[in-house]
Protein backbone atom coordinates (compact mmCIF):
# COMPACT_ATOMS: atom_id res chain seq x y z
CA UNK A 1 0.00 0.00 0.00
CA UNK A 2 1.17 3.30 -0.67
CA UNK A 3 1.38 6.29 1.99
CA UNK A 4 -1.77 8.19 0.71
CA UNK A 5 -3.99 4.58 0.99
CA UNK A 6 -2.80 4.24 4.69
CA UNK A 7 -3.82 7.45 5.32
CA UNK A 8 -7.13 7.39 4.05
CA UNK A 9 -7.88 4.19 5.08
CA UNK A 10 -6.97 5.38 8.69
CA UNK A 11 -9.48 8.31 8.56
CA UNK A 12 -11.97 6.30 6.79
CA UNK A 13 -11.65 4.23 10.24
CA UNK A 14 -11.98 7.13 12.39
CA UNK A 15 -14.34 8.36 10.94
CA UNK A 16 -16.10 4.60 10.98
CA UNK A 17 -15.20 4.77 14.77
CA UNK A 18 -16.61 8.47 15.44
CA UNK A 19 -20.14 7.50 14.14
CA UNK A 20 -19.96 4.23 15.56
CA UNK A 21 -19.55 6.12 19.15
CA UNK A 22 -22.14 8.75 18.75
CA UNK A 23 -24.84 5.78 17.28
CA UNK A 24 -24.02 3.94 20.37
CA UNK A 25 -24.16 6.85 22.86
CA UNK A 26 -27.63 8.37 21.07
CA UNK A 27 -29.08 4.73 21.70
CA UNK A 28 -28.22 4.83 25.35
CA UNK A 29 -29.64 7.80 25.91
CA UNK A 30 -32.83 7.11 24.16
CA UNK A 31 -33.11 4.05 25.92
CA UNK A 32 -32.58 5.78 29.47
CA UNK A 33 -34.96 8.51 28.65
CA UNK A 34 -37.41 6.15 27.47
CA UNK A 35 -37.38 4.53 30.72
CA UNK A 36 -37.58 7.84 32.61
CA UNK A 37 -40.97 8.33 30.28
CA UNK A 38 -42.40 5.16 31.01
CA UNK A 39 -42.09 5.94 34.68
CA UNK A 40 -43.77 9.20 34.56
CA UNK A 41 -46.29 8.01 32.45
CA UNK A 42 -47.13 5.21 35.12
CA UNK A 43 -47.13 7.90 37.52
CA UNK A 44 -48.97 10.09 36.52
CA UNK A 45 -51.74 7.40 35.46
CA UNK A 46 -51.92 6.77 39.01
CA UNK A 47 -52.55 10.13 40.04
CA UNK A 48 -55.06 10.91 37.53
CA UNK A 49 -56.94 8.13 39.35
CA UNK A 50 -56.52 8.73 42.85
CA UNK A 51 -58.27 12.10 41.49
CA UNK A 52 -60.88 10.71 39.66
CA UNK A 53 -62.05 8.44 42.87
CA UNK A 54 -61.51 11.36 45.01
CA UNK A 55 -64.03 13.16 42.63
CA UNK A 56 -66.46 11.03 42.68
CA UNK A 57 -66.51 9.99 46.24
CA UNK A 58 -67.36 14.11 46.83
CA UNK A 59 -69.72 13.83 44.16
CA UNK A 60 -71.21 10.86 46.04
CA UNK A 61 -71.77 13.28 49.00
Amino acid sequence: MTMIQTILLLALLVIWLCFSVVFLITAVQSFIYDRKREKREREQATRDAEYHENRMKLLEK
